[in-house]
């Protein structure tokens, strides 16, 4: 009877972590026009960036490579335009939270860029460099505690390339994980 009981809980686990409240799934450049989706392969929904930002360009990766890609990394943003942008994630204040940025270049732009690089930040604060490549997709994680109501997850333009994202995700972490102290 135990072994039945956790055979069915670790069936239901993903279920209940889709759902748990404080988590949200972007798929950056998913047209505003759907209301989101479940990944097929990790059950986890996914929805327009478009609340989340007012810059940018929805893209796609070139089509040859889509069936190399989930489906979050066959969109992105790009960001032609502006030294400086920011999506705008809600949170609430002295919360902790796990944030997770993914790029998926694609050769989205037809460039076949192999010096593309643009710098990634979490309010003012510098996060990373992200050097991308067509062949391979580029996650960055920050844990943090919200200052605020919301927390800008920034995008850099650093004069070599155009900065894009194909997805963000942010997840509230319990007060147990990584305690802080002040």
């Amino acid at each position: 009877m135990a072994l039945a009981f956790f055979v069915l809980l670790l069936l239901l686990a993903p279920v209940v972590v889709v759902s748990q409240p404080g988590f949200l799934s972007i798929d950056c450049g998913l047209d505003d026009s759907y209301s989101g989706y479940t990944d097929k392969i990790t059950g986890i929904v996914y929805v327009s960036d478009g609340p989340y930002i007012d810059s940018g360009e929805n893209r796609r990766i070139a089509p040859n490579l889509e069936s190399s890609w989930l489906y979050p990394q066959q969109t992105l943003r790009s960001f032609p335009s502006g030294v400086r942008n920011c999506y705008a994630l809600p949170t609430v204040a002295d919360t902790k939270y796990l944030v997770r940025a993914n790029f998926a270049y694609g050769n989205y732009d037809g460039k076949n860029s192999s010096s593309l690089s643009f710098d990634l930040r979490l309010g003012p604060n510098y996060w990373d460099t992200v050097y991308p490549d067509a062949t391979m997709n580029f996650v960055f994680e920050a844990i943090f505690v919200a200052w605020a109501g919301w927390a800008p997850v920034c995008l850099v333009n650093t004069g070599r390339g155009t900065p894009f994202m194909s997805s963000l995700e942010l997840r509230q972490l319990g007060d147990a994980l990584y305690p802080h102290y002040f």
